[in-house]
This record gives structure tokens, sequence and C-alpha cells, in this order.
């Protein structure tokens, strides 16, 4: 006696599913690589995003001063007008970068313990600074590094 079957044996089933579970398998690892990069890179464009105004306000006072003037160990940067007036001081002070008494960028940290502000010896026109900026989670670091050059030098 010969059967007619028209759907699916058990066992066909049973290695489908087989099948199924080994590509899942398989592809899992990617899967949750994806989502930790995605996640890395929202991370990185957050910390960029608030930490970007504070290093462009910094830039911009430096461009537009005379001097510059390292005080105070090295935690104050004081930018003056050719008159000898200072215009803006920018201070580091517990995990704080203020301009003028105002918090800029919180959540910083010093370049392993180094000054967030320094002159260059070969360039003294030329100051450079240097945090690490953590943000309000800290999930995540973000090294701001820079020099700051004065027009009036």
């Amino acid at each position: 006696m010969r059967s007619n079957s028209r759907g699916f044996m058990l066992i066909e089933m049973v290695v489908a599913i087989v099948v199924t579970a080994i590509l899942m398998a398989m592809a899992a690892p990617l899967i949750v690589h994806l989502i930790d990069a995605y996640d890395a890179d929202a991370q990185g464009a957050d910390l960029v995003a608030a930490a970007g105004p504070a290093v462009w306000r910094m830039q911009w006072d430096a461009r537009n001063a005379w001097q510059m003037a390292i005080s105070k160990g090295c935690s104050r940067l004081t930018l003056s007008e050719s008159n000898g007036q200072n215009t803006v001081t920018y201070r580091y002070q517990g995990g704080q970068l203020q301009r003028n008494g105002s918090l800029v960028l919180g959540f910083v940290t010093r370049i392993n313990g180094t000054c967030p502000f320094q002159t260059v010896k070969s360039a003294p026109q030329t100051i450079l600074y240097g945090f690490i900026y953590t943000g309000a989670s800290s999930q995540g670091r973000l090294t701001i590094q820079g020099a700051l050059s004065a027009y009036g030098y």
C-alpha cells in the first residue's frame, strides 16, 4: 500500500528547525556586535555634542585675545586685550571648566594628573589644554586636547 503524502514529514520539519537554529546561532554574535557598536557610536556622539561647544568657545576667545597667561599653578588661563585688560578667564577646579566664573563644561578630569593648561617652551605664544570629559552618565570618556594661539602675538 502506498500513501500519498502532501505535507512535510516529521523528520523534514526537525531538520528545518535544526538548520534554522544553527543559522541563528551564527548570526547572533554579529547582531550583538552591531548593537554594541551602535551604542558606542551614540555615546561618542553625545560626548562630542556636549564638549564641542565648550572647546569651540575657548578657541574663539583665544583667537580674539592679545595675550594669554597661565596662573594658579596651571589651572587658570587668562586671556587679555592689547591694553592689558583681562577679558576672559578659564579655570579648572573640582572637575569643572569655568569661563569667568560660569560653568562651561562639567565632569572633566585632568589627563593622568597633568596640568590642564600648559605653555610650550619652543612656542611661548601657544597654550596647550587637555582634559578628559566623562559626561553626566560616566559611561564614556572623551579626551579633549588642543592648542590655543592668540592673534596678538
